[in-house]
C-alpha cells in the first residue's frame, strides 16, 4: 500500500492551484508534454524538520485518455544530489528527484505513441507525482511548511511550484497526523 502522503503530494502538484506559484503557472501551461525531453524534467521538495521520503517511492505518471481508450505509463524517479543555489531553510531538507535513464526512454516511447494517437483525434493529457513520506523523530510540526521546486529542462533554473505551503492546509490535518514514522535511516 502506498503511504498517504503519495496521494497528497500527487493532488497538492496537480489541483491544488491556490498554492501554485503565480509565476510558475504560465511556463507551466507552455509545457507540451508530449515534446518535453523526460531527461530534462526534475523536482526538488524541500521538506521540514521532521518529515522525510520514503526511499524508493517517489513516481511519475504519464499518459492520456480519448473517450473511453487510456493510455498511461508510471516511470520511476530518482533521488539525485540537490543542486546548487537551491535555498534550504534552517531545519529543512531538499531531494531532488529526475527520471531514472530507463524510465525517460519508456517515457519517450510512450509520449511517441500518444502524439501519433492524439494525432487521430481529441486526446486529454495527464501528468501526476506521487512520493511516499514518513516522520521523523515526532513527525512534522502541526505550522510546518514545505516547498517544491520544478525545472522543465536541463540547464534551466529551478522554478518555485508551491512555495513554503503549509503542510496541514496542503495535505489535511488528518493525512498530515496519519504519517507513519520511517523504518530506518531516511
Amino acid at each position: 500500500m502506498r503511504p498517504i502522503l503519495s496521494s497528497c503530494l500527487a493532488a497538492l502538484l496537480l489541483s491544488a492551484c491556490a498554492f501554485v506559484a503565480p509565476s510558475t503557472v504560465g511556463r507551466l501551461a507552455s509545457l507540451d508534454p508530449l515534446t518535453t525531453d523526460p531527461a530534462g524534467i526534475e523536482l526538488v521538495v524541500i521538506l521540514p524538520e521532521g518529515l522525510s521520503v520514503t526511499p524508493g517511492s517517489a513516481m511519475l505518471e504519464f499518459g492520456a485518455e480519448r473517450a473511453t481508450e487510456v493510455r498511461k505509463g508510471t516511470f520511476q524517479l530518482e533521488d539525485r544530489p540537490v543542486a546548487e543555489g537551491v535555498a534550504v531553510p534552517a531545519g529543512a531538507t531538499a531531494r531532488r528527484y529526475g527520471l531514472t535513464k530507463e524510465d525517460a526512454g519508456r517515457m519517450r516511447s510512450l509520449q511517441a505513441e500518444i502524439a501519433t494517437w492524439k494525432r487521430e483525434g481529441k486526446a486529454k493529457g495527464m501528468l501526476g507525482l506521487g512520493i511516499g513520506g514518513c516522520a521523523l523523530g515526532d513527525g512534522p510540526a502541526p505550522d510546518a511548511t514545505g516547498s517544491v521546486l520544478i525545472r522543465l529542462a536541463a540547464g534551466e533554473p529551478f522554478l518555485p511550484l508551491i512555495n513554503e505551503g503549509k503542510l496541514a492546509d496542503l495535505l489535511g490535518h488528518d493525512a498530515l497526523a496519519a504519517i507513519e514514522p520511517c523504518k530506518g535511516a531516511e
